[in-house]
């Protein structure tokens, strides 16, 4: 009885502590996540030293996209691959984070002056595949994004190109967006028997992107429309551009109801106490100088009773909404 005792007492012990590890265990990740989130915004809005201490705790609690991010920062900031930057990229890259393999597996990108990549880069590629591979074979469409990445690192555009395209048919918006500007755009990649064929299918692919919401493919699609000369339908989505958190959209928002028909969208009526208050709004929660730089060449040319209602105005919108700008993962 006493024996039983002892072990049942052993056990519970047992279970208390496996149980509190556990518990531990969850509650560190749920902080990494708030953590890397937190430093993804700042990173999205290019405040890059306070998302870098952001993404540094993330990677502490474990979180490997948060460990790729920070090796990314590091590295831009320096140009080549420190050793710190190193140490997260392969943190992230054991978490199975593709692009950190990626990052480890590139060539032409120095590990510092004063020493030596000491890794195999085509051990990384080749891993970076295989891990992308996987997934993407179960019909993981961010997985297939990876794949143009990887396929492209190892030298096989046909393989990158017909990823990105699984990926788009899959309704990724990301890759749709994607595949219109940076392949059948850019890159002429794909065989098209003319290029009104191929043409077609960017602004298919591109009103795909846009009617998901992706704000980057909103502005892209309004300014295709626009090169066309089909104003009516590049303007139903200079609408939509000031609904979204892009700065690159919100801007040319702004100057395009501040341009009226007299700009190059002939939008149908000139909104200046709209546009200049979207304008001030930006630089309030940007501090941009580019935007600046626009309001100050407006204002002589609006009366003072505008811009007093634009100011006003301005104090409504944008209240505490962070302004990203849609960096991509990979491609800086």
């Amino acid at each position: 009885m006493i024996r039983h005792s002892f072990f049942l007492g052993a056990s519970l012990g047992l279970l208390l502590v496996v149980t509190t590890l556990f518990a531990r265990a969850e509650a560190g990740g749920e902080v990494a996540e708030v953590l890397f989130q937190d430093g993804y915004t700042l990173y999205q809005q290019r405040y890059s030293p306070n998302a870098f201490a952001k993404f540094k705790e993330a990677a502490k609690l474990g979180h490997a996209e948060a460990a790729y991010y920070a090796g990314n920062i590091l590295r831009r900031n320096h140009t080549y691959i420190t050793e710190e930057a190193e140490a997260f990229y392969r943190q992230a890259a054991e978490g199975g984070d593709v692009y950190a393999m990626l990052r480890l597996g590139q060539e032409g990108k120095l590990c510092g002056t004063l020493r030596s990549c000491d890794y195999d880069r085509d051990k990384w590629i080749r891993k970076a595949l295989d891990t992308a591979l996987s997934r993407a074979e179960t019909g993981d469409s961010g997985a297939m994004v990876e794949l143009f990445s990887a396929y492209w690192a190892a030298g096989d555009r046909k393989s990158a190109f017909e990823w990105t395209k699984k990926a788009a048919e899959h309704g990724n918006a990301f890759a749709q967006y994607w595949l219109a500007v940076g392949l059948l755009d850019e890159r002429e990649m794909g065989f098209y028997w003319t290029q009104a064929g191929r043409r077609a299918d960017i602004l298919k692919w591109l009103k795909a992107s846009a009617e998901q919401g992706f704000p980057k493919a909103m502005l892209k699609l309004a300014v295709e429309y626009k090169e066309d000369g089909r104003f009516d339908k590049a303007n139903g989505w200079v609408d939509r551009l000031g609904q979204t958190d892009y700065f690159d959209a919100l801007y040319n928002y702004g100057l395009i109801l501040l341009d009226g028909p007299e700009g190059m969208f002939k939008y149908p009526a000139a909104k200046p106490v709209e546009g200049l208050a979207v304008l001030m709004a930006l630089h309030r929660q940007t501090g941009s100088s580019a935007v600046q730089r626009s309001i100050d060449r407006r204002l002589p040319e609006i009366d003072p009773e505008l811009i007093k209602k634009a100011q006003a105005k301005s104090e409504e919108l944008l209240v505490d909404t962070p302004i990203l700008h849609y960096l991509p993962k990979f491609g800086i």
